[in-house]
């Protein structure tokens, strides 16, 4: 009996251990994820303006993809700063827009609205944190 309550824990840490390794690894592909649309949005941007957000995220979403969301993201983001220049801000950034097709995504992963919402608030929250310092790599690269 006891053999066996320690072949258990032994095997509960092991699959502890291996549970942890497997969250870090998708929390570090979804922080890559979250940084290269940052970086990819704001290119975008740079090059073709807030139309061009538009016409990036509508493509990318033509094969959806946890990445789409980044971008969108990141590209409503974006499109609300643009307006403090005066530009109106499209229906197809406003927050409703963007979590309509955000969640469109998400209802397959079984999780709940409310789960999706959360997952949703923290993409947002990262994609902020993501944006300034792809912004600054951007400022410092410039000759």
């Amino acid at each position: 009996m006891r053999t066996k309550a320690i072949a258990f824990l032994l095997a509960s840490i092991a699959f502890s251990a291996m549970s942890e390794k497997a969250i870090a690894h998708n929390a570090s592909v979804v922080a890559a994820e979250v940084k290269k649309a940052a970086s990819d949005a704001l290119q975008v941007h740079q090059k073709r303006g807030v139309s061009g957000l538009k016409n990036a995220v509508s493509e990318c979403w033509m094969v959806p993809r946890d990445y789409c969301l980044y971008l969108d993201s990141a590209s409503r983001r974006i499109a609300v700063g643009a307006t403090y220049a005066g530009i109106v801000l499209d229906e197809y950034f406003y927050t409703a827009s963007v979590s309509k097709r955000g969640h469109a995504w998400l209802s397959s992963n079984g999780r709940g609205q409310v789960a999706n919402d959360q997952y949703l608030q923290t993409v947002d929250q990262m994609m902020v944190r993501a944006l300034v310092i792809q912004r600054d790599k951007m400022i410092e690269d410039e000759p």
